[in-house]
């Protein structure tokens, strides 16, 4: 199995108020989520995210909720959070997903997160 290592895709802009799927599982592959960089556009107040490894539903991308919660994260005004946990996070499936929650109210800004590691060439 070979891996295509670095980033696994663009920067992604998780709105103030919404969850959004940062990276799915392409079909039949496997991918190991290493690291997060998550960066707060605001200047002027802390933005929480909750980072969600959500398995996928009858083949389709689940939901995500309590069950799939795997951190909360504080960032800092105009600053950036490294997200590494001790282990490569391995979503399996096809439809597997990382989702970020942006709990920030309507006039917060936007967080900015890449997703880090090795997927399946």
């Amino acid at each position: 199995m070979a891996l295509a290592r670095g980033n696994l895709g663009n920067v992604t802009a998780v709105g103030a108020g919404t969850s959004t799927a940062v990276y799915t599982v392409g079909s039949g592959k496997t991918a190991y989520i290493k690291a997060m960089l998550l960066h707060n556009l605001s200047t002027s107040s802390i933005q929480n995210a909750r980072i969600h490894v959500v398995p996928n539903s009858g083949g389709s991308a689940g939901s995500a909720g309590s069950i799939t919660q795997v951190a909360r994260i504080g960032v800092g005004t105009d600053d950036t959070f490294f997200f590494e946990p001790a282990y490569p996070i391995s979503l399996t499936a096809t439809n597997d997903t990382l989702v970020v929650e942006n709990e920030g109210s309507a006039e917060a800004y936007a967080l900015n997160v890449i997703v880090l590691g090795d997927k399946e060439a």
